[in-house]
């Protein structure tokens, strides 16, 4: 999978939210892809979508990957 650039991740995650609430505008998602680095988000996406996707809260996501 290639190395997508901070925009595009920014968007690939904001798109990846439940349809049916979108609470987290793109500065959230940037504050998470500076918080885990951008290599470590490029490699973490795939999981970070599916939690996403299925409208687990931004909050759970990064105290999991925190720790």
């Amino acid at each position: 999978m290639s190395q997508l650039t901070l925009e595009e991740l920014v968007s690939y995650f904001f798109y990846a939210q439940a349809d049916t609430e979108r609470h987290y505008q793109e500065i959230d998602f940037v504050r998470l892809i500076e918080e885990l680095g951008l290599d470590h988000a490029n490699a973490l996406r795939g999981q970070i979508v599916r939690q996403l996707s299925g409208g687990r809260l931004l909050e759970v996501i990064q105290a999991e990957l925190a720790a």
